[in-house]
């Protein structure tokens, strides 16, 4: 008796290779689809870039964009620059009293000692104490300093890890002698340390900050008022602000009582404004933030941030 074998595929492989079929050439796609349109010369690439706003000098005289609309990158292209965030967060900072940047792992402990003795990495030593300390690439001259950090649901993965890392990178390149706080907020907001004397970097204070700023999770909505008036509270001489908010946000912002505020006694802080956005069409920077940094002798940066 002869059997004959059955040439047909079973119905149940045909199914698999032809959704198999199907997947890849969706993948395909996908992988060739152009990303959103940014302003002509921006270059993307798979850490971030960042959209710099041209300034004339750090006292309100800006350069800048003077929109907040979704194109304003696209139509005033000659007021942005772009820098990749691998090379702005890699560079290897400045040791209290160096003027240049020396390659990592090759400065021994008196190069890094400084000015201060015992002075950590990063921020340039003024002979008056002062050092400038780099946050996102802007610079703050002073020896009193306090990171304001919106940490909203929006801030979820990949921008709150930036941020953090960032703000560690930060405070670490201060000098014992140099005196910080950080203030993490949304809704409400949370001193790192309570009270109005600001912590002094040490060694410890500074692990015990690490531990703090990595504990922090991504929740709640944003307010930017009451933390930025905590921090003009604490008189220091540099506010570095970073935050995700759109412009539906800045109703908080309340500018010309944080201004007052910070003016009062003919003293002000510096407040220098990172914005976070992500790459979509709908994002823009805030005209409102900008203000902030003019009216406070600051500086702006928008930040596109992988999401």
């Amino acid at each position: 008796m002869e059997y004959r074998l059955n040439k047909k595929l079973p119905a149940w492989i045909g199914s698999i290779l032809f959704h198999a079929v199907l997947l890849l050439l969706i993948a395909l796609w996908f992988s060739l689809s152009p990303g959103p349109k940014l302003a002509p010369g921006v270059e993307r690439n798979a850490i971030g870039s960042i959209l710099m706003q041209s300034q004339g000098d750090v006292h309100g005289q800006s350069a800048g964009v003077q929109s907040a609309d979704s194109d304003v990158a696209a139509e005033n292209p000659e007021n942005f620059s772009t820098v990749s965030l691998d090379v702005l967060l890699t560079t290897p900072a400045l040791a209290p009293g160096r003027d240049t940047a020396t390659p990592a792992g090759t400065e021994s402990a008196t190069d890094i000692a400084g000015a201060f003795g015992d002075g950590n990495s990063g921020g340039s030593g003024m002979g008056d104490g002062a050092a400038t300390v780099s946050f996102f690439g802007e610079q703050g001259k002073g020896t009193k300093f306090m990171y304001v950090l919106d940490h909203s649901e929006s801030m979820e993965g990949v921008p709150l890890r930036m941020a953090k890392d960032e703000l560690i990178r930060s405070f670490e390149s201060l000098d014992k002698f140099h005196q910080f706080n950080i203030v993490f907020y949304n809704g409400g907001h949370q001193l790192w340390r309570p009270g109005k004397k600001l912590p002094f970097a040490t060694a410890e204070e500074k692990e015990e900050a690490k531990q703090y700023v990595q504990s922090i999770q991504a929740i709640g909505g944003t307010k930017h008022f009451d933390p930025l008036k905590e921090a003009i509270e604490h008189r220091p001489d540099v506010i570095f602000l970073l935050t995700d908010g759109e412009s539906y946000d800045d109703y908080t912002l309340r500018l010309a009582e944080l201004t007052r505020l910070n003016s009062r006694r003919g003293y002000d802080a510096q407040i220098i404004v990172i914005q976070f956005g992500s790459e979509s069409l709908t994002s823009s920077p805030s005209r409102s933030l900008q203000q902030l940094a003019e009216q406070n002798h600051g500086q702006y940066r928008y930040v596109l941030v992988p999401r």
